[in-house]
């Protein structure tokens, strides 16, 4: 048998072993030669082991991670494992962007890659010292923490981190810890991605990854969604679950199911509280009126059913796309199953979102164990949006609550926004902003519509609006009608509770003699009667009693029981 191998110039033949006088030394490792072993074809006076010629000409070393270490014949190199130099030519690993070298008795001695069993025993280094995280990036003067295998130098944090993990937002296979990404992505020309929050991933420290699929996750985002999915449950835990969850293919979030449940939906025309008196029937005429889907609270401008037998005059129309949904699904920004409902439970049946912050009426994705509600209008966007006020592709991703949303300026206390991935491009937008709609009606403009505008009308450098008078924040959004040169707030516009039915009644424990109805107040309107301040919006009326309240427990009270 004869082979090529690149430390020689001839070609090699194979032997059986060595005759019992001669004493042969390796090339390669420099010890002697007893058993199998390749020599030249020629009259050079060359050896190897067999095993010396089944190296891999490129390792991943816990010793030296950021880089691999590639096989050379070499001489007068000193091994940065024993420290001993060689005055012949032997084999060694190397890496050339570091000048460090590695004998392969060091190599096959200290086990080649974390795969091969090596775990990482962390021990404290008691003096405070100036460092770099090797797994973070983040520069400490603190107490460090150092493997004394890979000599990898690491915070007290990055030392407790879970080798494996499963989270919420990558549920099909575990992640795995990665102290040097940088090796498992040296082949991508782009930048890296975090798949929770999409900025740039240093892929010379440490991240999760999926080798199957290539899913990387920031160290911070990933415990993150961990916790969001379990609570009382500390990082330093293998998580391990089986999962059956689909994707939705409409909307791109996840709908769990199981086998007695699946694409099981809830005819929601059934279950309506008003189904007996009202007969749904199916239509595309066009409502003269703007109108507010009894589902998902957005307005009618497509197929819908209405009752036929008040001829819309009860004022229940529900989307012809909103009569079956799943019964439960899961959403990216929740760690637990969500449950449609409607919330019967709570006064006049409304809600506030906990991603949008709007207080709505309609049916709800809910969360009981932790009093967490999607309303169906968000629970629909998908995943990847594209909005008019931006030129590139949005995708939702876990942000910190600090970050500043451009269409409103201001930092939402929400944990998902949409942002633009494109290199230098900052852009994000909160869910608030992102459910605007493009076009509104107002009774007052002779015009009749109001576009959803994304900067200012001219240059003058003092806007305001027409609506409040306030002066308007020149990075906000807001709706214009260009013919006449009319501005207004999105709020001044939609108003304070857009997703409100007004004129719906209820009755409440806290009023249960008489029908409570939702009334809209303005600036001109009486003070509330029940803490007697003044308020504009949504107001809780009762005719019979002839008072106006709050929608709050604190102002029902005076005229409860």
């Amino acid at each position: 048998m004869e082979i090529q191998h690149f430390s020689h110039e001839h070609p090699l033949v194979f032997i059986e072993g060595i005759g019992e006088n001669e004493v042969i030394v390796c090339t390669g490792c420099d010890e002697p030669i007893s058993d199998a072993a390749y020599k030249c074809s020629q009259y050079c006076h060359f050896f190897l082991h067999k095993s010396c010629t089944e190296l891999q000409r490129e390792i991943q070393h816990p010793v030296h991670p950021n880089h691999p270490l590639v096989l050379i014949a070499s001489k007068h190199r000193v091994c940065g494992g024993c420290c001993k130099s060689s005055s012949k030519s032997c084999f060694f690993y190397c890496c050339d962007k570091c000048d460090f070298n590695f004998d392969i008795k060091c190599a096959s001695n200290w086990q080649s890659s974390p795969e091969d069993g090596h775990q990482h025993v962390f021990v404290p280094i008691l003096k405070q010292i100036q460092f770099t995280c090797d797994i973070c990036g983040v520069d400490h003067r603190n107490y460090a923490r150092v493997c004394s295998i890979c000599q990898l130098l690491v915070d007290i944090y990055c030392a407790r981190l879970a080798r494996t993990v499963k989270i919420a937002a990558h549920k099909h296979h575990f992640l795995t810890l990665i102290f040097c990404l940088d090796n498992q992505v040296k082949e991508q020309d782009d930048q890296v991605l975090c798949q929770l929050c999409f900025k740039t991933v240093n892929t010379k420290y440490g991240a999760y990854y999926c080798k199957i699929c290539g899913f990387v996750a920031h160290l911070k985002c990933a415990k993150w969604n961990l916790l969001q999915q379990f609570d009382n449950l500390d990082s330093s835990v293998y998580i391990q679950y089986s999962s059956m969850d689909s994707i939705d293919p409409e909307t791109n979030v996840t709908k769990e199911i199981s086998p007695k449940e699946d694409e099981r939906t809830r005819d929601l025309l059934e279950e309506h509280p008003f189904v007996g008196r009202h007969n749904f029937v199916l239509t595309d005429k066009k409502l003269e009126d703007d109108k507010l889907c009894e589902v998902c609270m957005q307005s009618i401008s497509s197929s819908y059913y209405s009752c036929a037998t008040c001829s819309g005059e009860c004022n229940i129309f529900i989307h012809d796309r909103c009569r079956n949904l799943p019964i439960t699904k899961r959403h990216f920004l929740h760690r637990h199953r969500l449950t449609l409902s409607l919330p019967d439970k709570y006064i006049g049946r409304t809600l506030i979102c906990n991603v949008c912050k709007h207080q709505r009426h309609g049916f709800w994705y809910r969360c009981d164990e932790c009093d967490y509600n999607l309303d169906i209008h968000c629970s629909l966007i998908p995943n990847i949006i594209k909005n008019e006020g931006h030129q590139h592709s949005l995708r939702l991703a876990i942000r910190p609550y600090d970050e500043i949303c451009n269409g409103c300026d201001s930092a939402n206390n929400t944990k998902g926004k949409f942002v633009c991935i494109e290199p230098e491009c900052n852009f994000a937008l909160c869910f608030g902003c992102a459910i605007l709609p493009l076009v509104v009606k107002y009774e007052y403009d002779r015009h009749g519509l109001l576009k959803l505008t994304y900067s200012v009308e001219d240059d003058s450098g003092e806007y305001y609006c027409f609506i409040c008078e306030k002066e308007r924040n020149p990075k906000q959004w807001f709706y214009y009608c260009g013919e006449c040169d009319f501005a207004a707030h999105p709020k001044c516009i939609l108003g304070e509770y857009p997703y409100i039915k007004y004129g719906s009644t209820f009755r409440t424990n806290l009023h249960k003699q008489h029908l409570l109805t939702f009334v809209r107040k303005t600036q001109f309107s009486p003070p509330c009667d029940g803490c007697n301040e003044p308020f504009e919006g949504m107001g809780i009326e009762c005719k019979q009693c002839r008072f106006t309240v709050h929608l709050s427990v604190r102002c029902f009270r005076k005229y409860g029981m």
